[in-house]
């Protein structure tokens, strides 16, 4: 790929993207291939996460061809969040970003993006968090489904929670919309479970009420390749990993008590009490999927937990309408929820 070397010639680096790889060889440098398009401002580290194949060798090729813009961490397998975990610890850039290796990165929207990081990097203009829309891939098919955020933030401009409108229970953020400011995450000493999978929820949610100065780009920046054999959303894997599944959704959903999100500005502590209420509901369509003793005492103990935390939490999360259905002990209430993720997972075309 041809790279524009003469971009920002003071090498300042506005953005890391973090891409964790774990047999990665046969897509990684798709993922790269994008994020290239941004040229000497970012800081792309590859973190081979103990890979058995190729990566490591790839990865090593990359930061050879790119030096100084591309780097390679190899280390003893830890799972997505130690790779998370050591882009944190060893970031460049002012803000931080999360790649999968089998997802892609739209160019012209980096551009974008780096612009905009670009116009916001003096200390007085910063950002906490910086938000853009991202669309679903279905194999080779980009588009099949996206997520935007222009009918609930403001564009164009630092804003605050205060200046958003009220996030509906559609309006959830994943991984792939975000963009942290670096040094926040370092200051509350962020850093996420290992060995684990599914703890991009905390990643996601926790953060959140740290961030104060937001800025939004509706453009697609990110291409989140869904129905990929093997995939952790798959429904498959979601049932092998339900204690796994289990215990992230419970550690974010504890990571905040209801006074904390009482003294939130209100469409933030909105947004954090539907997305808790959201992944509970999907994790208890779950647990009513797999419906056997130790998928019934999970889902038990899971509510137990919350309360155990904080019985005003408890109580606020079950008063949501994805929290009360989650919480109901009908079976009939159960197969209806069941039945309609089954038809969230159609339209969204996971695997």
């Amino acid at each position: 790929m041809a790279l524009d070397r003469s971009t920002n010639s003071s090498n300042t680096k506005l953005l890391t993207a973090v891409v964790p790889c774990y047999n990665s060889a046969a897509y990684m440098e798709r993922a790269v291939k994008g994020l290239l398009a941004g040229g000497r401002e970012m800081d792309i580290l590859l973190v081979n996460d103990g890979s058995k194949d190729d990566t490591g060798k790839i990865g090593d090729r990359l930061a050879a061809e790119y030096p100084g813009i591309v780097r390679v961490i190899h280390q003893p397998n830890g799972g997505h969040g130690s790779g998370l975990n050591r882009g944190i610890e060893t970031a460049q850039g002012l803000y931080f970003k999360v790649v999968d290796s089998d997802d892609r990165i739209d160019p012209e929207a980096l551009q974008a993006l780096l612009s905009l990081l670009r116009s916001h990097a003096s200390p007085d203009r910063q950002a906490d968090l910086v938000v853009h829309d991202y669309a679903y891939d279905r194999e080779e098919t980009h588009n099949v489904f996206s997520m935007t955020y222009e009918s609930v933030m403001p564009q164009g401009r630092l804003f605050q929670w205060s200046e958003c409108r009220r996030f509906g229970v559609s309006k959830q953020f994943l991984i792939h919309a975000l963009v942290y400011r670096t040094a926040l995450l370092r200051e509350h000493q962020f850093r996420l479970p290992e060995h684990t999978f599914y703890e991009d929820n905390v990643y996601v949610y926790k953060p959140l009420p740290w961030t104060k100065n937001l800025l939004y780009l509706h453009q697609k920046v990110y291409g989140y390749n869904v129905g990929r054999e093997g995939q952790s959303v798959n429904e498959e894997n979601l049932l092998k990993r339900l204690v796994q599944l289990t215990n992230m959704v419970t550690q974010m959903t504890t990571s905040w008590r209801k006074a904390d999100l009482d003294a939130l500005p209100k469409p933030l502590k909105t947004y954090m009490i539907n997305n808790a209420a959201a992944q509970i509901w999907s994790l208890s369509a779950l647990h009513f999927i797999a419906d056997n003793e130790e998928s019934r005492k999970l889902h038990e103990n899971m509510w137990q937990n919350i309360r155990d935390f904080d019985p005003a939490l408890y109580q606020a999360l079950i008063r949501n309408p994805f929290g009360a259905m989650s919480n109901a002990k009908s079976r009939l209430v159960q197969r209806l929820q069941t039945n309609m993720y089954h038809i969230g997972h159609k339209i969204m075309k996971f695997g």
